[in-house]
């Protein structure tokens, strides 16, 4: 199974078809049923895609397994959620 890069410009709220992605299907569906990412309807939106260029990232550039890219990014969301509120909560 081969992976091939992203490349998508698109904006938040939009969403994408899975197909355009490049990504084996195969390897979709196994994400898809493990929980990482959630495809509707054959198209991913794109908080969805943004998290799946992150696992992809982490597994190709860094050597890290599905499952530890997968809570690499879920702790990455919540710290960025984290000084998202630090930020407003200063602004008050």
């Amino acid at each position: 199974m081969k992976l091939i890069r992203i490349h998508c410009h698109t904006e938040s709220g939009e969403r994408i078809q899975a197909c355009s992605l490049e990504i084996h299907p195969d390897l979709l569906a196994v994400y898809e049923e493990m929980g990482l990412i959630k495809i509707e309807e054959e198209s991913i939106d794109y908080e969805e895609l943004r998290r799946l260029q992150r696992i992809l990232r982490l597994k190709n550039n860094c050597g890290v397994n599905t499952v530890g890219a997968s809570i690499i990014v879920d702790l990455l969301d919540k710290i960025e959620n984290l000084q998202d509120e630090i930020e407003r909560l200063h602004r008050k």
